[in-house]
């Protein structure tokens, strides 16, 4: 395969863009006739979906919209249908801000990672890079750009069972992309362990919605700069994304739910326990003529988490679907860290507080 030049690589992408706006087109006008059935019983179809939301012949019951027996929402605060009947209206709108966003992040990746390194296409296991931690992040992207893609489809029309199958297929087609760019990179290439870990994000989120169980693991990310928390800082050039040194990842069971009713009674709804993982030291050298990560080491961390559905409080459909998606950030909490080299709590975890000779 020939060297890609950048005007090339431009057209290319113009015309994945195209075959993507056709293939939603084609969706449209698949589905256009009963959505103009729809709107003759309905002629204000979006304003009258809060009349109607809780027809359980149009939309799924509110006692069975859940996530972990507790009340879950949407973007516009409805119920999402039975059956997918796309509003051509929302669809374009939200189809508009994810190509933004897409185009966003190809730029963002592109100036940080692939110009001027392109080559042939190649595979290149790298099982060790960043002492894996960039896997776990491999499978958080995955599942939280599934959860994103659903949540769109589901305000655009779809039922919750389509929205969350082609919000997972979307959400490994995104990683995919990402992943086959790298393979054209000369420093690096497609390796089979990060697609694995890809896939792993989209394919939990999918089997949350089949396996109701699986919702009381609840996959988080927690990103501090490491400049404000005193740990040695990446010396190459960096991006969020990739900055391992200040990212950890978090898996937070909610506690209640699968505690005995008998129990529930000592225990706060919203408070979680989370165990988490992350890295030290990543891309640093204590030797500038010594190879890289002679300092990193794992971090494995357990502490508190909260569940930011049930502490902060119900407001407006958005602030209700806002507070949800927020609740895949992990805020600062109590929590013990514990590395190779010693073991620590923190009273704010990642942040190191000091208090005269005490530090926690």
């Amino acid at each position: 395969m020939k060297f890609f030049n950048l005007q090339l690589y431009r057209v290319i992408i113009a015309k994945l863009f195209l075959t993507f706006t056709v293939i939603f087109l084609l969706i449209f006008m698949t589905d256009f006739n009963s959505f103009a059935q729809t709107e003759k019983s309905f002629p204000n179809s979006d304003s009258t979906l809060v009349e109607t939301k809780n027809d359980s012949t149009l939309f799924v019951p509110l006692s069975q919209f859940m996530y972990a027996n507790h009340r879950r929402y949407t973007m516009d605060g409805s119920l999402p249908r039975l059956n997918t009947q796309i509003k051509p209206t929302t669809t374009a709108i939200l189809g508009g801000v994810y190509l933004g966003a897409i185009v966003f992040l190809h730029i963002h990746q592109q100036n940080a990672w692939w110009s001027g390194q392109r080559g042939n296409f190649h595979f290149e296991e790298d099982w060790m890079s960043a002492l894996q931690v960039d896997k776990a992040g491999h499978s958080f992207g995955g599942y939280f750009t599934s959860y994103v893609m659903s949540e769109g489809l589901m305000a655009s029309g779809f039922s919750w069972k389509d929205a969350t199958l082609w919000g997972s297929i979307f959400g490994l087609a995104y990683q995919t992309y990402v992943e086959s760019e790298d393979g054209f990179a000369t420093q690096w290439g497609f390796s089979p362990s990060d697609w694995y870990f890809d896939a792993i994000g989209p394919l939990f989120f999918l089997s949350q919605y089949y396996v109701p169980a699986l919702q009381n693991i609840t996959p988080k990310w927690q990103y501090i700069p490491s400049e404000w928390t005193g740990e040695p800082v990446m010396q190459r050039v960096r991006t969020f994304i990739d900055d391992y040194n200040s990212s950890t990842f978090w898996w937070s069971i909610n506690v209640y739910n699968i505690m005995p009713d008998s129990w529930k009674k000592y225990w706060l709804p919203w408070l979680n326990i989370a165990i988490g993982y992350g890295a030290d030291a990543i891309d640093v050298k204590a030797d500038p003529n010594g190879p890289p990560d002679q300092l990193s080491e794992r971090r494995y961390v357990i502490g508190l988490d909260y569940d930011l559905v049930k502490l902060l409080p119900d407001g407006g459909s958005f602030w209700n679907w806002f507070k949800q998606t927020l609740n895949y950030i992990k805020f600062p909490a109590p929590a013990i860290e514990f590395t190779p080299s010693n073991t620590k709590f923190k009273l704010l975890y990642p942040f190191r507080i000091n208090l005269g000779n005490f530090s926690f």
